[in-house]
């Protein structure tokens, strides 16, 4: 009788430290999910402030919010994008930003596919216009350089329309330049 409570009394300690250890399992396991957590906040952070905006609000980089901007005067002309203003926006881009060709190209076509979205021209304008104007690391040449880009992407089918023109008159008033 006596082994047969010795067996039941080896059998109850190896049965509790097992339940112990499978316990200490899912603490670790728990504290493994919180470091994870922890480690993934400033990520999941920034997702959150991006979701919060949308369109040009996330826009931040003055070179994508110029090619929106050549896109937005080429768009005023009426109709959908030509060839020739195509060709004239992605030039403007590789002789400006010094962007390889293929660089250009995908510019552009970001620079397009953000133009579908986009709120209408004349705020679109106004809201890029300032991003540029403000941005810490353009200076006046670049202001200068862009307003050409601009007028040589509205002048790539002819003269410009009066929307064109309007447009181009939001950007110089918001960067103070004179016509």
């Amino acid at each position: 009788m006596h082994i047969l409570l010795g067996l039941i009394a080896v059998l109850a300690t190896i049965g509790f430290w097992v339940w112990r250890l499978q316990m200490a399992k899912r603490g670790l396991d728990v504290a493994v999910d919180v470091a994870k957590t922890v480690a993934n906040a400033p990520r999941r952070l920034a997702f959150k402030y991006k979701s919060g905006k949308g369109g040009l609000d996330l826009i931040d980089d003055p070179r994508e919010a110029a090619a929106i901007m050549m896109m937005q005067i080429a768009l005023a002309r009426g109709g959908p994008l030509t060839l020739l203003q195509g060709e004239v926006i992605e030039a403007e881009i590789r002789e400006h930003f010094q962007y390889t060709p293929g660089d250009a190209q995908e510019l552009a076509a970001h620079a397009s596919w953000v133009s579908q979205s986009c709120p209408p021209p004349h705020q679109t304008m106004t809201q890029l216009s300032r991003l540029v104007v403000h941005a810490s690391q353009l200076g006046p040449k670049e202001i200068v350089d862009l307003d050409a880009m601009l007028v040589a992407v509205s002048e790539a089918e002819g003269l410009p329309t009066r929307e064109q023109m309007a447009l181009l008159q939001v950007y110089r008033d918001l960067a103070g330049l004179k016509t």
